[in-house]
This record gives C-alpha cells, structure tokens and sequence, in this order.
C-alpha cells in the first residue's frame, strides 16, 4: 500500500473517531452540566465548607456555548483568583504555546508551503507539504535562514515571558498576604553545620524565632499507628450503629421481626447489644508484624471496640509524655528554621547568607515554604546521603526510560506498519483490510497506547523524589516535572519518530546502504504524520473528555453506596476537589511543544493540528480550573519558568534534526548556518538562566520598601534586581572582611538582653527599618548595622528605644506630617495575642501607588475583635482559622468588579501594544502590575503565637488527641457508645449527622476537628 495511502488513511479515520467521540462527549457535557453541580461546578456550590469565600466561583451561563466566551473575555485578575497563582500561569503557558503555533501561520506557512510543495519529488497526502518533497538543495536555505527568524521570535517571547513571571513575583510578594505570611519570613537550612547550631542567634540578630529541627522517629510512629487506630475504631462504632439502625427500620416494618429483636420488649431499644451481640461485632488482628492480609497466620483476634477503648487512651499518654519531651530533646537535626519579624528582614538575611553563615556551613536555603509543604522524614539527610540517593534515584529513572522504550517502540512501528507489511510476511494480511481498519490500526491505536503508557510514569517519579530525599512538596512537584518531561521528550518523541521513520527505511537501506542518507532524510519527516493523529486525539478526545469527566460522574453516583458508609467518609468525598499537579499538568503541554517546534520546519502542516488541539485544550483547562478543581500546592507559579526553559529542548530538537537532515542531504553551507544558530541558541539558553533564575526566590528590598509607600525608592525595571543584590552582597562582604575584633565586640542578642533582665519579653518591638536610615546611612563597618537598616545599637540604647519606640509616636501627627500616605480606610485590624500587622496595599487607579509603612499601622484605631454587636468595617471580613484570624477585602469575596482590576495592556492602544512588545520593562512596570493583581491579595493574616511557636516544628509534635465522629440514631445507640467512651476518656460525638429513611447516614456540617486553613 503507498505511504500517501496510509497517511491519508490514517488521518481520514483518526478525524472520524476522533470527531465522532467528542461529539458524544460535549453533548453530553452540556447536557449533564445543569444537573450535575457538584461534578462540573463544585467550586460554585455553597455547601462545599473547604473552599474559601473568596476561592467559590459564581456559576458559569447555563446554554450550550455560553460558558465560553464568559471564560474567555475574563481578566487575568479573575484568573488568578479563581484559578490560583499556578492555575494562571499554566493557563498562560498554554496560551503561549497556542500563540507560538498559531503565529506560525503567518511566520512560515507563506514560505516553507510553496517551497516544499513545487517542483520536488511529486509525494502525495501530506508528505507533499514536508520538507522529503524538496530535491533542489538550495531551497532548503529558505529553511535555514527561516529558521533563524522563527527561533528568534520564539526565543524574545521566553525572554519576555521570564521578564514577566519575575516581576509578577515581585509585585505577589509585596502584596499584603504574601508580605505577611509567615512563609514569606521564613528561612530554611538544610544540611547545616552543628558546630554553628550555638551561634545562630548571634549571626541572626533579627530573628524572632530559630527552630532546629529534632529527631521525633518514634513519636511520628506513634501518631501514625495512632490514626490508624483511630480511623478504625471510628469505622467499627460506625459499623455497629448502622447495623443497629437497619435493623430498627425493619423492625419498624415487620412486626413479627420486631417481637423477635426486642424479645416481646424484654430487651432496652438503645442498648447496642440489642442489635449487635458482643460475639458478632467488628475484630481484627493485634501482635503481629506481618502485613494487614497476613495478620491471621500469627495475630491474636481482639474486639476492636473493646480493646481500642483501653488502647487509644493508652496511646494518648505516651504520645504526650513524648511530646512534653521534645523540647528538652537534644537529638537535634540537620535542618533550621529562621523566622523573621517581616520578609523585609528574611530577605536582607536570605540574600547575604553565604557572606554571613559561609557557604560551606549549610547545604541548600530556601525561603517562602509554608509548613505543610515540609517533608519532615527527610530533614536529617547529610549532602552525602541525599547525593547517593540521588544517584540511584538517577539511576532508577533512566534503566526505567530505556525498558519504557521497547513498548513505546511497538507503538511508533504501528504507526507506520504498512511499511512493514511488504517484508514481514506474518503481516502481510493487513495490506487485505478496509480502510476503515487499516486507519484504526494505524493512527487511533498507537495515539491511545502511547497516551496510556506515559499516564502510568508521574506516580513512580513522585515516589522516587521523596525516596531520593526532597526536603519539599513542591521541590517533588517540580522533580516530577523534570523527569516526567523528560520522559515524554525521549518515549514521545525523540523514540516514537524514530522507530515510525526506521521502520520505514530499514529494509531499504539493507537493500541499498549506500543510499542510506538519502532514505532517512526523505522519511524522517513522514513521521509527522503519526503526530497528526495524536493532535486528533490531544485536541478532540482529551479535552471533551476532560469536560465530561464520565469517570467522576459514574463514581459520584456508586461512591455513596460502596466506598463510603461513615460521616466522615460522606463529608471528606463530598467537600474535596481534585487538585491539579503541575508537575504531571505542564508536561503533557511541553511534549506538544517540542513536537510542534521540531516539525515547524521540517513538516510545518503538522502546526495546523497543534494549533487546534491546544485551543480545545485551553478551553477544557479554563473551566476545569475555574469550576471544577481545587486550589493545588502555592508554590507561586513556579513551573511556569521552567516550563519556559523546556521550550527551548524544542528548539534544539529542530536545530538538531535540521542539522542531520542537511547531513544527509549533503548541504554543507546549510549545515555550517544552522550549527551556527545551535551555538547562538545555547549562549542565549545560558545567558536566560543566570540572569532570571537568581531572582525567582529573592525580593529587591527597593520593592518592599517603596511597597510600602516609602519615598525615594524605584523598582529596579532594568535588572530587576541584580544590581541591588550584588551591591547589598559587596557591602556585608566588606564588613566582615573590615571587622577586626574577631567577634569580641557585637550586638547583643534579644535572648541575651532577656537573660540580662534589660529587655523584658514583652517589651520586644520588631523593628521594621526606617527608609530614613536607608542606605545611605549604614554602617560599612559592622555587617549587622548594614542587615538592620543602619542602626547602631548598644545594650543601653536598645533598652530605651524599645522603650520609647516609633510605636509610641502619634500617628495622626506623621500623617499630618507626611501628605503622601493616602487616607485610613480602617481595615487593619489588630489582635493582642497576633504577631503579624499588616495593612491594605491597594489604592484607587487615580491615586499615587502608595502603601502605609506598618509602623504608621499601629496607632490606628481597629475594630474590636469578638465584638458580634459592634460595627465591623465594610472592607473587611474576620474569619477564624488554625492559624489565627484573616481579615479578607469585602469585595474580593463579593465578587464586586473593582475587586478585579483590568488587564495591563487594557489601556494601550495598538500602536503601545506593539511597542511594548519590544520593551518589557515599559509593558511591565512593577507599579502597575500590583495595582493589577485582584483584591483577595489584600487579605491578612492575624498569626496566632500558638501558631507561630509550632508552626515549622514537626506537626506530630502538636498532634492533639482524636475526635471520633460517629452517626446519630433514633435509639439512643450513639448516645451509649459515647458514654461508654467518655469512661474511657476518649471524645466521641455523634453532632451534626443522623440517618436517612433507608439507614444511610448522612452530615449537616463539619466534623468535630475540622478548622477552616488559613494561608501559611
């Protein structure tokens, strides 16, 4: 059969199935949409207590497109709010790819189209349209030199792309809720040097709290057998009282039934042995070490309920006894923990931290990761450890990208059997098939089987990057992201185009080597056409799907009946969403874009099929994002550099196949031009990467302050930064080079002056670096003074200025004083046991883009707090959380328009569009982009001190005895088990549940230990 034949075949059929099944699959997404809320709009309904008021998204317009022009004309602050920080930047990563494989259209299609297609080799289908089709050699410098344009305008968009992402970090960063999370002013060590463990509070003298993380094995052992305990007993009381209730309603039903239960009314309605005899409620195994399923062959068979009423509390003892332990524990780790008063401080120290601790005393830093990101079982790793584990991580993950070849093997020979068929005689009864089949085998198969094969990796990649001895949740999220990416470049691509092109030419060649060249340059490009159909189902099958979510649906309906019976269980599957991983998301959009850059030039139709599948794919992303899913791991859009960066493996992947084509072809001077350009595109790659990377984690203290409302400072739009770091770097140098007392003389610590009894502990004033004593006025020789914003304290004056401190100046009079700072509206609030006061950043477009300086904060007047009859401010909203009160802006949970600000670029005309597009740092100026981002980042946080002492100290050390929950019966059943528990001293409720008329139970609020989260 001709290759035309099997590629037209191929595609005709890919397009029919393709077609056919997303068509299914959006009538049926409108269709089920209206009726199904919780499946396709969770995040609208009310009843879901986990999503945040300002996170709950309005529904979208009921008909049967309608939702598509809502989602698509809505502003980038809309986005960023209803689809988190990482959402948006995904959505704009997509949106890139999109533009680039759209602006292809106009870029090479005008050219490359009539070059290949005229006077060449006379192929038909769609090699007609590739490169193969070419024989005058000196055409193929219209793909050279096109080339270079192309890689050019791709390489300016990832450079602009970078300049946005860091000063939208920039401008997140001094937002009032990222400025005052405690993440934000949050220092991590990890693999410290123990002998500075005792010097840390000299070198740091700005900090409020040092925490060294402990060794807590075999308290984190406990809590786990623990809540498993817990989780069982819950079930089996669950269990019992719901037997207990089906038979009461049979009872109720059947009166014969009835005098047999309760033996002619011998036996008490609300005793559980009434239902349940003893002999016949839930067991299950104790001393054994084996697993769960084995248990049997050497466990002892207890009743759970009996033996867990005694054990849990038994439990609760030793796990306390530990706890009150942990902090006289000496079995100190490897990691520290440094929190600061303000991210002003964290970040002078984050900054200068090799010049101050060396760099040789500690292994990696990080700042701006909250708690729940820690992976506490892999904080006392040395770098030794973490480097042989890495090793072997490595290792494991390449021998599985080599075995994972062969089947992706089988799949990119599939693609391209027809070519096979003629020399494999077992095979030959495939060239007899219809069409139809032929183009099944052929272009569906292999699209759906790679499909599966690369969905089976990112759980394996997450399990190896915690083996491997991450210290974070998002450091695995973007581990994954690597590797998995990795993954689909070298199965995906670099595999499936050469098996589908090899196969092709191998039996020519063995026939012919001296023609080898020639035949593998005329059939590499045939390969696009295995991509054309995957496209088909990227862009048709996949996002339909996505909408329809035919999985969730079905579950939502048997999930209820099979996997979930107790209230918690109904609660905790009703009130979760999926969450998206970035890590696995970005990868399945990069795998698109290497293909639809290496086949640009080489097959440049293959770029009218991308184009499609990635608008479908944005559509079913958007709304998936908005409506559908929950917000994923903060980790403030940091896969959208590195996705930046994975754009230009797609670069060199085309510089690259260029290049061997040419060598085939024997087209030395193309050769020589495109090598150049290979070489021109990794100096820029470099070049990229130590200009941007340094600034994704750092925040020029010139940002901070002049987010403040301080005068005379300026965002640094040139460097973004650089400059200023380097100079703030020089400057402690100098000072520790300069300082000759060898640390005999210096400044005494906070916990030195407490000891002393000089400063007493609540006369503690965080200070917060007067833009008075900016940098003109520090000290070069004493890198403290440099760090503290200049000031030359001694014991003695230290006393007295927290003693007569700015908090104690009226701040009616500096406003008097200073008509900069725009008007008071009321909305910081302060708390006596909070730790964090922050205040609204936000102001009116026609305003001077100002912020109060905190210490202008403090005298203000605030509302009282638990006053329910008093009158509460009307732009802000208290709520109660684990971590203390947030305080969020009226109107970003009333979804007000001005909540929302409009896009950056929505002023511009045209002509300042196109030339902004040139000058990043006049489209993207640090002022205007805060004043851009939504109002939900005027939240505060309100850090309780309970929070603030615990906070970065592993979380089983605060573990708090369990709340069993359990369902509420007519009879009184619950009633007893809870007494009965009670003797035990275990907490047991049957609050907000009852059961149905069928004896389901049911919820009708929160279980008894959940609190709503706040930010960290």
């Amino acid at each position: 059969m001709p290759a035309s034949s099997s590629s037209t075949s191929a595609f005709v059929t890919s397009l029919i199935f393709n077609g056919i099944i997303a068509l299914i699959f959006i009538i049926l997404f409108i269709n089920l949409r209206p009726k199904f809320t919780r499946v396709y709009e969770p995040r609208s309904l009310k009843d879901i207590y986990t999503i945040k008021e300002e996170e709950r998204t309005e529904p979208a317009p009921y008909g049967y497109f309608k939702w598509v022009p809502f989602l698509l004309t809505k502003r980038h602050s809309y986005l960023i709010q209803n689809a988190s920080v990482d959402g948006y930047f995904f959505l704009r990563y997509l949106a890139i790819i999109l533009l680039i494989s759209f602006l292809s259209f106009f870029v090479l299609f005008p050219i490359l189209l009539p070059v290949n297609a005229t006077n060449g080799r006379d192929y038909k289908g769609f090699e007609l349209l590739s490169m193969s089709n070419v024989t005058n050699k000196n055409r193929f410098y219209a793909h050279v030199f096109l080339s270079w344009i192309w890689f050019s305008i791709i390489i300016y968009i990832i450079y602009r792309e970078l300049y946005y992402y860091v000063v939208f970090r920039h401008a997140l960063q001094t937002s009032p809720l990222y400025d005052g999370l405690l993440s934000s002013r949050t220092i991590i060590l990890t693999d410290l040097n123990p002998s500075k463990n005792s010097e840390l509070e000299r070198i740091f003298t700005k900090a409020n709290k040092i925490s060294v993380a402990k060794n807590v094995k075999e308290l984190e052992k406990l809590c786990k057998e623990r809540k498993s305990d817990t989780q069982r007993y819950e079930s089996a009381l669950n269990k019992m009282i719901k037997q207990s209730m089906k038979k009461k309603l049979k009872a109720d039903k059947n009166k014969k039934y009835h005098d047999k239960l309760y033996e002619n009314d011998r036996r008490l309605v609300n005793d559980l042995e009434t239902y349940v005899p003893y002999e016949k409620r839930p067991k299950h195994y104790i001393g054994s070490k084996l697993p769960s399923f084995l248990k049997m062959i050497n466990g002892k068979k207890v009743n759970t309920v009996s033996y867990l009423n005694e054990h849990i509390p038994e439990e609760n003892e030793q796990i306390f006894t530990k706890q009150q332990e942990y902090e006289h524990s000496r079995e100190y780790l490897r990691t520290v923990f440094i929190q600061f008063d303000t991210q002003l401080e964290a970040q002078k120290v984050y900054q200068t931290l090799d010049y101050l601790l060396g760099r040789e005393n500690y292994a990696k830093k990080y700042i701006g990761y909250s708690p729940e990101q820690i992976v506490w079982s892999n904080l006392n790793m040395t770098t030794r450890e973490r480097s042989w584990k890495r090793c072997l991580a490595t290792t494991f993950l390449v021998l599985m990208i080599i075995f994972w070849a062969i089947p992706v093997a089988v799949v990119g020979m599939i693609s391209n059997i027809s070519f096979l068929t003629t020399k494999i005689f077992f095979l030959e009864f495939i060239n007899n098939l219809p069409n139809f089949l032929l183009g099944l085998i052929t272009g569906i198969l292999p699209s759906v089987a790679l499909s599966i094969l690369m969905s089976l990796v990112p759980p394996v990649i997450m399990y190896v990057g915690k083996l491997r001895g991450l210290t974070t949740l998002k450091h695995i999220d973007l581990y994954c992201h690597s590797w998995y990416f990795a993954f689909q470049v070298i199965e995906t691509f670099i595999v499936t185009t050469g098996t589908s092109s090899a196969s092709s030419t191998v039996t020519a060649i063995i026939d012919d080597p001296s023609q080898a060249m020639t035949l593998l340059s005329n059939n590499l490009p045939k390969a696009s056409n295995f991509y054309i159909s995957y496209f088909l189902l990227l862009g048709l099958t996949v996002p339909t799907g996505m909408l329809l979510q035919i999985i969730t649906l079905v579950m939502s309906k048997i999930k209820g009946m099979l996997f979930t019976s107790t209230p918690r269980q109904k609660w905790t599957s009703y009130n979760t969403l999926a969450t998206p991983s970035m890590g696995i998301l970005y990868p399945t959009i990069e795998i698109i874009m290497v293909i639809l850059i290496s086949y640009s030039i080489i097959a440049p139709l293959v770029l009218v099929f991308s184009t499609l599948a990635l608008f479908l794919l944005y559509l079913a992303y958007v709304y998936n994002l908005n409506f559908v899913m929950g917000f994923s791991l903060d980790s403030k859009g940091r896969n959208y550099p590195k996705g930046l960066f994975h754009i230009f493996v797609g670069i060199y992947m085309s510089e690259v196949c260029l290049i061997g084509l040419f060598v085939m072809l024997k087209s030395w001077g193309c050769v020589v031009l495109e090598a150049f350009y290979l070489g021109i595109t990794a100096l820029l790659h470099i070049w990229f990467k130590r200009k941007f990377i340094p600034l994704f984690d750092i925040v020029p203290l010139s940002a901070i302050y002049l987010s403040r409302g301080l005068p005379n400072y300026q965002y640094p739009n040139e460097d973004l930064g650089t400059k200023e770091v380097h100079d703030l770097r020089e400057r402690v140098k100098q000072a520790l080079e300069s300082d000759e007392t060898g640390g005999v003389l210096r400044l005494a610590t906070d916990h030195e002056l407490k000891v002393a009894n000089i400063l007493k502990t609540e006369e503690r004033n965080p200070d917060e670096s007067s833009p008075s004593s900016g940098e003109n006025t520090l000290s070069e020789s004493n890198p403290s003074s440099i760090l503290n914003g200049g000031e030359k304290k001694i014991i003695e004056t230290e006393h007295l200025e927290n003693a007569n401190g700015s908090s104690d100046i009226d701040v009616d009079n500096r406003r008097n004083n200073n008509t900069d700072l725009p008007a008071h509206d009321g909305s910081e609030v302060e708390d006596k046991d909070a730790s964090s006061k922050t205040g609204t950043t936000f102001v009116k477009g026609d305003e001077t883009f100002r912020k109060l300086h905190y210490e202008d904060l403090e005298g203000l007047e605030r509302p009282v707090l638990g006053n329910q009859g008093g009158e509460k401010h009307k732009s802000t909203v208290m709520h109660n959380t684990d971590v203390g009160i947030v305080y969020t802006d009226k109107t970003a949970m009333t979804r007000e328009l001005e909540a929302l600000p409009e896009n950056i670029n929505r002023s511009f005309t045209w002509k300042q569009r196109l030339k902004n597009f040139f000058h990043p740092s006049q489209a993207y100026k640090f002022e205007t982009m805060r004043k851009r981002l939504p109002h939900v980042f005027n939240t505060t946080i309100a850090y309780s001190n309970k929070f603030i002492s615990q906070a970065y100290i592993n979380p089983c050390v605060s573990d708090e005895n369990p709340k069993i929950w359990i369902c509420k019966d007519t009879m009184g059943v619950s009633q007893q088990q809870i007494e009965e528990a009670n003797n035990y001293n275990l907490y047991v409720t049957d609050a907000f549940t009852s059961f149905d008329k069928k004896g389901r139970a049911q919820f009708t609020f929160n279980p008894p230990d959940f609190l709503f989260e706040g930010k960290k």
